[in-house]
């Protein structure tokens, strides 16, 4: 049976003969005879002068059907084995976590108490009483629903004050902290004074974690408003000392005459206890009294959701080793920041070059304590920041005004650090990135930390120690992704072209062959240089299939040459990884054999760098080539020696 019951179920329910206004019940029984009797029994039933009305329904299915068409029940009895053995308890499940409904009253009532034992029902699901139908006689069936129909009322008065508390909770820019934290209590310290009458009095709301003596003050109001930070042993506190401790040692309330003492916990997600010292001037009613204590529910709530934010906070902003924010935190950081905040701030990105062979070489958790002490050290350089984060693998990222940025003559000195963990030095080499978030105030978060990462990958790949953001880098990038975008439409649309360079003879003068030239032209017929795009190709990884298209427009070339008599090799530049493509060495090797064209027409060029790094690959491959008849040559020979 799924577990989610309103996902299915269209029969139409029975509807008792009150169907006006008053309150809603819904009675979710599959025996006809006990739906009789319920509905015999809570015949002309009253509840503070109103009427009550009950819909029925001999199903879970059917009473999913019934809860969509009145979200204003207040209260459902419901049996527990009906079409299923559980059916009864999938309907509680689906009202509480599909539904979402946490007020509607919910009692469980069952013929046959093994097939739901009470302690673990209870337990296990969100249901406010629980009878064996033997035992609800007539009296106690009105008895319950009329308690149960006004702890609704209030529940349902209530809900206001539950969404202003979430709307606090929800809205809280830093819900990590202890600021946000006592933020919350504030709240839960001002909606108590709205469900009792406390002025002239006070209230207090104290925190601490599971074996710690002392609860702190994290909020006060009234005649407690100053004793914020200070402990529940305080003097001012003494007389509500006894009560403290028997909330403590109970985990529960403590209603007593002239006070009261809430106590409330999130144990199984922080380990932290709570305790709320509610005092009046006015002693309050039973009604108010009972109003607190479903208030607390919601208050209950509230702390956990802060705890469970903040944990999840924790995991999604903070790098759980170190303890500082991660990348996303950084991110959030610089998102949060008003204009005036980024025309005077500074990202500077601090690198240790070389890190990840460090890692290989020297393990996580030997990195990580090497980590905390060069973040030590990197306090001692950039002191003041807002904000500190772990950008990427040994890479930092720092928040902090532009006045106090060092000068880059001390970041450079900066830049040789040499640590010692466990009896072993390390001689680290940094890179420093400066970028002024003036110039990328209207930016987002990620562009702007984009730019300044790849500002300092061009520091890092140049060797330089410290280098700053220009402010037409931006630009730069901008037209080299235009750039990039036209050398991918025109492998899409196969528009390259080649132009054949002639070899010449010094002595002879004579064209002994061709080089070709590949070649790129916008959508105006102006040609793009080769020196611009072929790098960024090559960057891109796109390199790979412009050198295929290439063979295949070489090829060509030979045969038109051949055609119109001229019998001359062709030359085509080759990577590395166009020749460890099986594909691209399959389609050489299957124009020679299948004799399209004469292998000694074709000449492969590849750089020497490249040949030298992986010689005994190319070695073997290039051998098959120069067997077969074909000409390898060495492109780029010498260049830089």
């Amino acid at each position: 049976m799924s577990d989610e019951v309103f996902s299915f179920a269209a029969e139409s329910a029975q509807q008792g003969s009150e169907n006006g206004n008053g309150w809603k019940i819904l009675s979710v029984e599959d025996d006809a005879t006990y739906q009789a009797s319920l509905l015999h029994n809570l015949r002309g039933i009253t509840v503070d002068d109103s009427p009550v009305n009950v819909l029925t329904a001999s199903s879970a299915a059917m009473a999913a059907s019934v809860l969509s068409e009145h979200p204003d029940i207040a209260l459902v009895l419901v049996d527990v084995v009906m079409e299923e053995d559980d059916a009864g308890l999938t309907l509680v499940r689906s009202i509480r976590d599909v539904l979402g409904n946490s007020a509607m009253r919910v009692i469980l009532l069952t013929g046959q108490p093994g097939m739901a034992p009470r302690k673990e029902v209870m337990e296990q699901y969100d249901i406010n009483e629980y009878w064996n139908k033997s035992d609800l006689t007539r009296e106690k069936l009105h008895s319950v629903v009329r308690s149960n129909l006004r702890t609704w009322q209030y529940m349902d008065n209530l809900n206001h004050a539950r969404k202003g508390l979430q709307v606090i909770i929800d809205a809280s820019r830093n819900l990590y902290s202890k600021q946000d934290l006592a933020g919350f209590a504030e709240a839960v310290l001002s909606s108590i004074g709205k469900v009792i009458d406390a002025e002239g009095g006070g209230i207090v709301c104290s925190s601490s974690s599971f074996g710690a003596d002392q609860f702190e003050v994290i909020a006060g109001s009234g005649r407690f408003s100053k004793l914020n930070g200070k402990t529940l042993t305080s003097d001012h506190l003494a007389k509500y000392h006894a009560t403290l401790q028997q909330a403590k040692a109970s985990k529960e309330h403590q209603f007593e005459a002239e006070y009261t003492v809430l106590y409330f916990e999130t144990a199984h997600i922080d380990g932290y206890q709570y305790l709320v010292v509610v005092d009046g001037q006015v002693k309050p009613s039973e009604h108010q009294i009972y109003m607190l204590q479903v208030f607390s529910e919601n208050i209950r709530t509230g702390f956990a959701n802060v705890a469970l934010i903040n944990r999840v906070s924790m995991v999604a902003y903070f790098d759980e080793y170190l303890g500082v924010f991660n990348r996303n935190g950084l991110l959030r950081e610089i998102g949060s920041m008003s204009l005036p905040e980024r025309q005077r701030s500074v990202l500077m990105l601090v690198s240790i070059r070389r890190y990840p062979d460090m890692m290989i070489a020297f393990g996580e958790s030997y990195c990580r304590n090497l980590l905390m002490r060069f973040m030590e050290g990197l306090n001692d350089v950039i002191p003041d920041y807002t904000c500190f984060a772990v950008v990427s693998s040994g890479v930092f990222g720092i928040v902090l005004d532009k006045t106090l940025v060092p000068e880059p003559g001390v970041m450079e000195m900066a830049a040789e650090r040499t640590l010692s963990i466990a009896d072993i030095e390390h001689h680290l080499l940094l890179s420093f990135c400066r970028a002024d978030l003036s110039m990328m105030a209207e930016l987002p978060a990620q562009e702007i930390l984009q730019l300044a990462e790849a500002s300092l990958v061009y520091a890092n790949e140049k060797n330089i120690s410290y280098t700053e953001y220009k402010d037409d880098y931006r630009i730069q990038i901008r037209d080299r992704t235009l750039l990039l975008q036209k050398v991918q439409q025109a492998l899409l649309n196969r528009s390259l072209t080649i132009m054949l360079q002639p070899k010449v003879d010094m002595l002879s003068n004579e064209v002994v062959g061709f080089e070709s030239l590949v070649r790129i032209f916008d959508e105006h017929g102006v040609m793009i240089p080769p020196l611009d795009f072929i790098p960024l190709a090559e960057a891109s990884g796109l390199i790979t299939l412009i050198d295929q298209q290439v063979l295949g427009m070489s090829l060509e070339a030979i045969q038109t040459l051949s055609s119109h008599g001229y019998a001359l090799p062709v030359s085509f530049n080759a990577s590395a990884k166009d020749l460890f493509n099986r594909n691209y060495s399959k389609a050489i090797f299957s124009v020679v054999t299948n004799k399209l064209v004469v292998p000694e027409l074709l000449d492969i060029e590849i750089t020497e760098s490249e040949m030298i790094a992986d010689f005994e690959k190319f070695d073997v491959l290039l051998k098959q080539f120069i067997a077969l008849g074909m000409g390898v040559s060495i492109d780029d020979f010498g260049t830089g020696y």
